[in-house]
């Protein structure tokens, strides 16, 4: 068994460790291409109508992204391998930068937990309040289809 595993070994291609993991052509334009996407959300962001603590940590997450997408085009593009310590380093900082990014996305679903909860809290006030204010509201007969309407004056005097 070690003996066909060392063979498989020995026949498997080498990684090429003087060339980065993507070609640098293909990184640059979608690198591009996100940062102007996510500079465009970030823009329309600023305009939005939402609660300031929903912004303010989308805003803090569109900014840690715009950093981490350079960062990540020069761990795909342009890091090579054979160069250990940059190698490490870059990928290692781009690792973090994602694990803030996704740890301020889970921040992000916390904090619309609350605001809904709050919201929620709000309305069943409203509604307990309205229920309330028609309890104790005079009485007035409504003109349902299911009740007759009263009679008329001349059929109360009607000596018959």
């Amino acid at each position: 068994m070690s003996f066909e595993l060392s063979i498989l070994l020995a026949q498997s291609p080498r990684v090429a460790t003087t060339s980065p993991l993507l070609p640098t052509w293909l990184v640059i334009p979608f690198g591009a291409i996100t940062l102007i996407a996510l500079a465009l959300h970030m823009r329309a962001l600023r305009q939005s109508q939402m609660p300031p603590s929903r912004k303010r940590i989308r805003t803090v997450n569109g900014w840690l992204m715009l950093a981490a997408i350079p960062l990540l085009c020069y761990a795909f593009g342009f890091a090579i391998p054979s160069q250990a310590r940059q190698f490490v380093l870059v990928w290692a900082a781009s690792v973090g930068l994602v694990g803030i990014i996704v740890m301020l996305a889970v921040l992000d679903i916390l904090n619309n937990l609350r605001l809904h909860g709050r919201a929620a809290t709000r309305l069943q006030q409203q509604i307990d309040l309205t229920r309330l204010a028609a309890f104790h509201a005079p009485h007035t007969p409504s003109t349902n289809a299911s009740t007759p309407p009263p009679p008329a004056e001349h059929d109360r005097h009607d000596p018959r």
